[in-house]
Order: C-alpha cells, then structure tokens, then sequence
C-alpha cells in the first residue's frame, strides 16, 4: 500500500521515481513539479548507451508533455497503483506523488515495483519521451564529466593525465583521486582502450589491450590541490597527472580510450536526501601511444609480478586448454594440501595440459619428488625469440643462460646438467640454488664443464 501524508504546499499532479544504486552505484531519479518544469538527476552512466559523466538537468515541457506528466501522476495517485507488498527487493526503487484525495492534498508514497505492470509500463510510455528529451536537450544545473587527454612515458613510468570538466551552473568538489582504495564503494578511477585504430581508420575491439588504474596511485600534481579535494567551478576544468603501470601486456598504437569512476562528489543545489555517490563514464577521445608494454626487461619483472598474482586464481587442469604462454610450474593437491614443483615447463596458448602423472622435484628442493596428476599455474613469461629462426630472446624471457654472464632475470637459478643428449634429459644439483638480481653476474658451476652441459635454469622469481 501507498502511505499517504498531508503535504498541501506541492502541486497537485507533482511526482519523482527514484532508482537507488545501493552501496555500489549511483542513484537516478526524476521529478515534475505539477506545473512544467521536469528534472532528470543521472548518477548512474556507466552502461548508459546515451550519456557520459553525470548531471542534474531541467527543461521546460510543452503543454502536451504537461497533460502528460498530469496523467503518468493519476497513475500513481490511483487506488490500483499498489498490489501486494511490502517490497523487499534492495535497492529501492520507489515513487512519491502529490495528489488530490476527498478535497484535501496529500502526498503518496510507494514501490514503483509493486505497481501493475499494465499500469507502470503505462506511465513509462507517457513519460520515457520527456525525460530522454530533458537528459538530452535539458539545462545542465549539475554536469561533471573526464577524460583522458593524453598517455606518456617519463623516468621509466608511465603518466596519465585526466581532465576533469564542469559544464553545469553549480560547483561540484570531490577527494583527489589518489585518496581512492580502488573500490566500487568507496572510490575507484580508471582508464583504457576500448578499441584500436587501425590504419583505414577501422575500429578493433579486440585489440583493445590498454588499462590504467589511476584510484590510489601517485598524484604528481597534488601540490595544485592543498586540501585535497578538487574544486571545479561552473565552467571551469582541471587536469589530474598520474604515475601508474598498465594492467596488462599492450601494444603500441592509436588508441579510443574510455574508462570508468565511481566516487563521492559533493555539488552546490543538490536534492535533498539525494546519494553523492555517484558512477559515470568519460567522453571518449583518442590516444597515441607510441611502445609497447612491457618493453623492458624492469617493465616485464613489474609486469609478471602482478600477472602472476591473478593467474594463481586460473590453474590449468588435467586435460585443459592452456589460454596463454608462458613458463607454468606444476602442483599437486593431495588431501587438502598443495605441493609446487621446482622446476618450470614452457607452454604455449592452445596446448593441452597431460592427464598423465608427472613426476617433478619439489619447490623445497629437499630430494622429494611431485608423482602424479597436476594442475599448472603461470610463473613468467616463456622465452621469446628475437625473430623466427633467430638464436637470441628476447631481453628478460631467457629461461637458462651461462655461467659468469650476466643474470638475465631476477630470481632463482638451480644448476642443471645435460645427461642425456639424445632425450633432452637433465639432472639438478638441488643444493646449488642461489637468488640472482637482473644484471648481476652469475656464479661458476661445480658440475661436468668439459663439454659445456653445465648451465644454470631459472625456476621462478
């Protein structure tokens, strides 16, 4: 049921429907004044096919959109407007309408989901052209809008720079971005590709490799914003510099960049009781970014820490399909417990993970053996030939290399000797392991040197 309450002082036919986000997202809401005025608030864009940032926005209907809204208001004033109830879907989505009942003003309030459908597809009918034409067309009170001008490459970083941009009539202010755990709740921005350009000018979605979180990281211009808060007045726009990584593995090109916030934004003329929580879209622009990440041996060590974070969530099975490359180290979960190989395989997208057993030294090096059925999660990347055919890697992807030359990678190295030439079998002195940084020169080795079978083998960072 609807609850009712005297409240002469608004016009009779004056309504709003308002769509709670929750914790996570933004709120919408609409309202009409009974006269014609009709106000559309979007805190919500994020999958919006029409709009990007969000906004308060206000236009003046015409005389038939009036009768209208006065018809879409008797909808919910009606005694069929609620069936059931009470509603306990969360968020709300709930309604308020002034109306006229046995002379006297009262103001209804209920659930927009508890109206019959016949009757609420209905008042959407009535009012969806109205409120499309005022988010379009309307007076923007309120707008705030991003978007990132351009991608660099600085002392070894990366540099995203975002404009921050205030069309409206009414100040708008937020925490630096900096500020932001990187959650939905309490804060996150980021930025990224959302399709390449190719040299005709075509779109590829699928080659849309770039992403930036810029929530928590390193502000370089927060001396500009003392308290730390960003004060944009009507008109004006202010640009925010961040040391980031990218997310993943990229290539170089041209770019469209698009991305997403969610964050807490404090306006001049906001409703009443209306959410400051707020989650939007930029405006789209095109990015050049002229190298690819990583293209380093330091870029690939940053790269594969993270990467290698998220892969431990996605292990490779017996019998599975391997989704990427890379050097993957096995691990056997017996009774609960897991037990991780020392030595790495190299894998390529595509392959097919054995059902038989495999039998491997163990991580601790202690002389026990893996021996059975394994599943396999990603180390780093695989070694990567400079060009095909070619005898060099890739700088940073050599998984063996030399006595006394410099460490290719940083980690573990184990000595390996060649026994059987003709299968390709090793053996491993499990008491040589040493810890070697990027660059610093590898030790001698103790084993068979003659016939140059004695070589060092990374087995992880």
């Amino acid at each position: 049921m609807a609850a009712d309450s005297n409240k002469s002082s608004d016009r009779v036919g004056a309504f709003s429907i308002s769509w709670s986000g929750g914790l996570q997202y933004g709120s919408q809401e609409y309202r009409f004044d009974g006269d014609g005025k009709f106000s559309v608030w979007r805190g919500d864009t994020e999958n919006s096919d029409d709009m990007t940032g969000v906004g308060l926005f206000e236009l003046e209907l015409q005389k038939s959109e009036v009768e209208d809204a006065k018809t879409a208001a008797e909808i919910l004033c009606g005694k069929d407007a609620q069936t059931g109830g009470p509603e306990t879907t969360d968020p709300p989505w709930s309604f308020s309408v002034t109306c006229r009942d046995g002379g006297h003003v009262v103001t209804k309030q209920g659930s927009m989901r508890l109206v019959p459908a016949s009757l609420r597809e209905k008042f959407f009918r009535l009012t969806n052209p109205f409120s499309d034409r005022t988010s379009a067309e309307g007076k923007k009170i309120i707008k705030l809008d991003f978007v990132t001008d351009k991608v660099e490459r600085k002392d070894g970083k990366f540099v995203v720079s975002v404009r921050f941009i205030n069309s409206g009539e009414r100040w708008v202010r937020f925490r630096t971005p900096d500020q932001m755990p990187g959650t939905t709740v309490d804060g996150r921005l980021g930025v990224g590709s959302s399709s390449k350009i190719e040299k005709n000018g075509e779109r590829d979605e699928k080659s849309a490799t770039w992403g930036f979180a810029l929530g928590g990281q390193k502000l370089l211009n927060r001396s500009e914003f003392p308290d730390g808060f960003v004060h944009l007045n009507p008109g004006e726009t202010k640009t925010l510099t961040f040391q980031t990584v990218p997310d993943e593995k990229a290539t170089k090109g041209e770019y469209e960049f698009s991305g997403i916030a969610y964050m807490h934004i404090k306006c001049e003329g906001l409703w009443h009781g209306q959410s400051d929580h707020v989650d939007f879209k930029p405006i789209k622009t095109r990015v050049i970014i002229d190298r690819d990440y990583p293209s380093t041996p330091k870029e690939r060590e940053e790269w594969e820490a993270t990467h290698r974070t998220s892969m431990l969530l996605q292990p490779v099975g017996p019998g599975e399909t391997f989704a990427e490359d890379g050097l993957y180290r096995a691990v056997r979960l017996v009774s609960g417990s897991s037990y991780r190989s020392l030595q790495l395989k190299p894998f390529k997208a595509g392959d097919i993970a054995t059902t038989e057993d495999v039998r491997l030294h163990m991580e601790s090096a202690s002389g026990t053996e893996l021996n059975g059925p394994v599943q396999w999660v990603w180390e780093g990347s695989a070694p990567q030939l400079v060009k095909p055919y070619s005898s060099e890697y890739v700088e940073g992807t050599e998984h063996v290399c030399k006595p006394g030359v410099p460490c290719p990678r940083s980690g573990r190295w184990i000595e390996r000797t060649l026994t059987d030439t003709w299968n390709g079998r090793y053996t491993y002195r499990l008491s040589s392991i040493v810890t070697r940084e990027r660059g610093k020169s590898m030790p001698p080795v103790t084993g068979q040197q003659d016939a140059g079978v004695v070589e060092w083998e990374w087995v992880g960072a």
